[in-house]
């Protein structure tokens, strides 16, 4: 007689994704997009700075969390870097970090939605 036994099943995915050498060029862009910006005194200056500032937090983390492990990021992991950018004048923060990297051909409102 045979025994009850228990499997596991993986199902396959395919992600979007970059090699972690594309994601490095995003957040040296992040990071030169932070260096070239000046502290405002105003609320609106002071809020975009903030904004670019936890850009460049947010994909230090993913990028530290993913290279040493895996050649490729996923292009959704990335995204949620810029999840802190709330309005349609905010949006160059992410154009400037994706700029001359292979997320520049990627649709930012695949992913994320802003307001007026």
């Amino acid at each position: 007689m045979q025994t009850i036994k228990t499997i596991t099943r993986t199902k396959t995915e395919e992600v979007a994704s970059v090699h972690y050498e594309e994601a490095h060029k995003v957040l040296s862009n992040a990071h030169k997009q932070v260096a070239g910006l000046d502290f405002d005194y105003d609320g609106t200056g002071s809020s975009y700075f903030i904004k670019a500032t936890q850009i460049l937090a947010n994909l230090t983390k993913t990028y530290y969390s993913f290279c040493d492990s895996d050649d490729y990021i996923s292009i959704d992991e990335l995204m949620q870097c810029f999840s802190c950018l709330e309005y349609y004048d905010e949006k160059d923060l992410y154009d400037n970090c994706v700029q001359g990297t292979a997320l520049e051909q990627v649709d930012f409102y695949d992913y994320l939605l802003l307001s007026n």
